[in-house]
């Protein structure tokens, strides 16, 4: 079960080769109803994200475009139905695939039962999420048993069931990885699994394999700096300082909270992950800001109007910075950010103490610092 994030896609800059750009064709006919049909592609290139449509002509689609290296996509199948009261299940499906260079053909009744031909790379993808598909569906039977035989602990087990399927799917990505060192799936995994990156030497490993094929690349470069900034922003290393604009128009500094707590928190208005947030941020404020804990809200809004309005609206008490430059905001770079939301837990040393305290971790864990 992945969190939910915002993705930003904060470029870095690199002076090293540019791979050379994929060109794919998606050629569909889906039969399944009489009705008219809009197909919706969806997928990602490194630091840009591309969203296309077009509506079915006698069933049959076509979509085109160039990728600098193979990528998953996603595609949506929406059936036209005139009483949308009486339209079927599947009148709204989606699949995904790995874009490569080169056809992909999608022949069928209805999407998710549809051949699907493409070239290795599609191949290889398909097996490689047999794989995971099935960790996934194995934890969630399990869960539902446990859940019927002690419907009071199904909370906790799930969690520990959830653990589980996330190892299991580690080793089995290590091992996809280890035996495809030189495949384009191998590499978008790399990609796709560096969003937020938590296990540093899990991924060092990975890009020691992958190396000698992609390391020539401006990506692979991008993920190698990144786990060097996740190295300088580790627990028990010191916070980065900082300046910035509040809401206000005062200049205020982390090295203002000198001898307190402070959660740096990310968030911008636009992001319904950090909406789920606001109730545990609201309540650890509440509770801590008179026992030595303070918070400072990192926005990555670049209209000001937005983001002084949720700041209202959600009656925020704690400090709120931004230089409105959206993802380029200063802060969010200096700390890696590419993806909110997220928070790093700042000692009175000003050390990181923790990072991504989601929900009631954050509670939790300043129950065990202020000792209640």
């Amino acid at each position: 079960m992945k969190e939910k994030m915002c993705l930003l896609w904060l470029v870095c800059f690199f002076s090293t080769a540019m791979a050379q750009k994929k060109e794919f064709t998606i050629k569909g006919h889906l039969t399944g109803a009489n009705v008219p049909l809009k197909v919706f592609l969806y997928y990602r290139d490194g630091n840009s994200k591309f969203a296309d449509s077009t509506m079915a002509k006698n069933n049959t689609f076509t979509f085109t475009g160039t990728i600098e290296h193979a990528t998953q996509a996603s595609i949506y199948a929406h059936w036209l139905y005139p009483n949308k009261a009486k339209a079927p299940e599947n009148a709204n499906e989606g699949i995904e695939l790995m874009l490569d260079n080169g056809d992909i053909s999608i022949e069928g009744e209805y999407l998710r039962t549809a051949q699907i031909n493409g070239g290795k790379t599609q191949e290889e993808f398909i097996a490689y999420r047999k794989k995971t598909d099935s960790l996934g569906n194995a934890v969630y039977q399990i869960w539902k048993e446990q859940q019927d035989e002690l419907p009071e602990d199904s909370i906790a087990s799930f969690k520990r069931l959830i653990y589980a399927r996330g190892k299991l799917i580690k080793e089995t990505v290590k091992s996809f990885i280890n035996t495809h060192p030189k495949s384009e799936l191998s590499f978008s995994i790399l990609q796709s699994n560096t969003l937020v990156i938590e296990d540093v030497e899990y991924v060092e490993s990975i890009l020691n394999t992958l190396r000698p094929e992609f390391g020539k690349f401006d990506r692979f470069k991008e993920i190698e700096q990144k786990v060097m900034l996740t190295k300088r922003l580790s627990i028990g290393q010191k916070a980065i300082d900082f300046t910035q604009s509040n809401d206000k128009g005062d200049m205020v500094s982390l090295s203002d909270m000198k001898g307190k707590y402070v959660l740096i928190d990310f968030w911008a208005s636009w992001c319904g992950p950090c909406r789920m947030e606001y109730p545990y941020l609201k309540s650890a404020y509440k509770k801590y800001k008179n026992k030595n804990f303070e918070i400072i809200g990192i926005s990555i809004d670049d209209k000001e109007s937005l983001w002084l309005n949720a700041i209202k609206s959600n009656n925020f008490e704690w400090i709120q910075l931004s230089d409105l430059k959206g993802k380029d905001n200063a802060v969010a770079k200096m700390y890696g950010i590419s993806a909110i939301p997220q928070n790093f837990l700042i000692d009175p040393q000003g050390k990181i103490l923790a990072k991504n305290l989601r929900g009631d971790e954050l509670n939790d864990k300043l129950k065990g610092i202020f000792k209640e």
